[in-house]
């Protein structure tokens, strides 16, 4: 598989009787209880608390109505985890998903001007073109940074921060999706 026109979402299970990734507030009337559990990541902090009110400019979402994609390939993020680290990951699959399926209105944000739980400043939301969309096979420097401060605090986690984040506006088909893992290099993932 070609992964340069995927973006990618950590495979998770799916609600019962679905076949595409769902915004979360979308759960609410499929699931639930999957629905209060994804919610409740946000409870960490006033900013993640406010952050699931966040609107996404020119998009008339918030942060809980829209799906949330990496244009990263997860081998990039793997492979800087392991060079700063030392040491490799615990393995986890990501389904690669063709950027020509996600649906009209798909936007980039790449949150550089304004803090987490912030109101997003427009200049940071741009139309996401799925036709020319090609995955980026190394991490961003932002990301690598957030690696390093991690890796001194001991911690890990929150692995896709410093990322763009391609957001969906609806749900997400998963029907031409491949799973991938990321500790496997994109050529590897052929099938």
């Amino acid at each position: 598989m070609d992964a340069t026109g995927h973006v990618f979402h950590a495979r998770i299970e799916l609600a019962a009787g679905t076949s595409s990734l769902l915004p979360l507030s979308d759960l609410a009337g499929v699931d639930p209880e999957a629905h209060r559990r994804a919610l409740a990541k946000y409870d960490d902090t006033p900013e993640r608390r406010r952050l699931r009110d966040t609107v996404i400019p020119g998009l008339g979402r918030s942060w809980t109505e829209v799906v949330f994609l990496s244009p990263v390939h997860p081998h990039a993020i793997w492979s800087a985890w392991r060079e700063i680290r030392g040491r490799e990951r615990p393995p986890m699959e990501f389904w690669a998903i063709p950027a020509a399926d996600l649906p009209e209105g798909t936007v980039v944000v790449d949150r550089t001007l304004t803090a987490t739980g912030d109101p997003l400043d427009p200049r940071e939301v741009r139309p996401f073109d799925g036709a020319s969309h090609r995955a980026a096979l190394t991490t961003t420097a932002q990301n690598r940074a957030w690696l390093e401060e991690c890796a001194r605090r001991g911690v890990s986690g929150a692995w896709f921060h410093g990322i763009p984040h391609v957001l969906a506006p609806g749900a997400v088909p998963l029907q031409r999706a491949r799973v991938v893992s990321w500790s496997d290099p994109p050529e590897s993932n052929a099938p």
